[in-house]
């Protein structure tokens, strides 16, 4: 079986302020999302993989953000495995201007996601995040909207052999199902628990779920 994740690969996160989560005021550079959750509880599992892990994600961007700064925050780090989860601002701009940014339609999503992927072409391994949500309810226009855009952002994983990561579908389930849990706290951003669920499905889409090494409850702690 392929080992998607290996010993001392370079994880690298891009994507918007689901990504960014702080990381620029946190000591570690991680940030208080998904990225941490991610990299705690690898280390945790698997300490053998020793990975190292940046988080270049930045509030607010879409696409064309990430593209303007791709060659010093992507391809100059020479990451092995690199994650991508963008699309959420692309659509939430059709509500409303924001700091001058503007929708961008899903045939220039399509087009910008796919020269990010070919741009990050050293990149061993590839893991494409779904855009999740932007309302509170699952039904909205523009929740729907964003459908569309993950559905490409399957068919690029599948026409790249990248590993795909279903952060939508899992949280629009857990808000459906689990209703007196707080998944989000505006729609889009997500509350820990909703980072928890983003860490979970990375994990086990990239087959870290987990452990290799010893059960975490057989650690001594006295």
């Amino acid at each position: 079986m392929k080992k998607l994740i290996r010993r001392h690969d370079l994880v690298l996160f891009q994507g918007d302020s689901i990504t960014d989560c702080g990381r620029r005021g946190s000591a570690d550079g991680l940030g208080g999302g998904y990225v941490a959750m991610v990299q705690g509880l690898a280390a945790a599992r698997h300490p053998e993989l020793d990975l190292r892990i940046l988080n270049r994600g930045i509030g607010g961007d879409r696409t064309a953000e990430l593209l303007a700064r791709w060659q010093a925050d992507c391809c100059d780090l020479k990451p092995d495995v690199l994650s991508i989860m963008i699309g959420v601002n692309d659509v939430w701009r059709k509500a409303g201007e924001w700091m001058g940014q503007r929708y961008i339609p899903l045939p220039q999503f399509r087009e910008n996601l796919t020269r990010l992927v070919e741009l990050a072409g050293g990149v061993r391994q590839l893991v494409l995040v779904s855009p999740t949500t932007i309302e509170r309810d699952n039904a909205g226009e523009l929740n729907r909207l964003l459908a569309d855009y993950d559905a490409f952002v399957q068919e690029l994983a599948r026409a790249r052999g990248a590993v795909y990561v279903p952060a939508r579908a899992a949280l629009l389930r857990a808000r459906a199902e689990i209703r007196d849990v707080e998944w989000t706290v505006d729609g889009c951003h997500p509350t820990a628990a909703g980072h928890a669920l983003i860490a979970h499905e990375w994990l086990k889409a990239v087959g870290l779920a987990g452990c290799r090494t010893y059960p975490l409850w057989h650690v001594r702690t006295g």
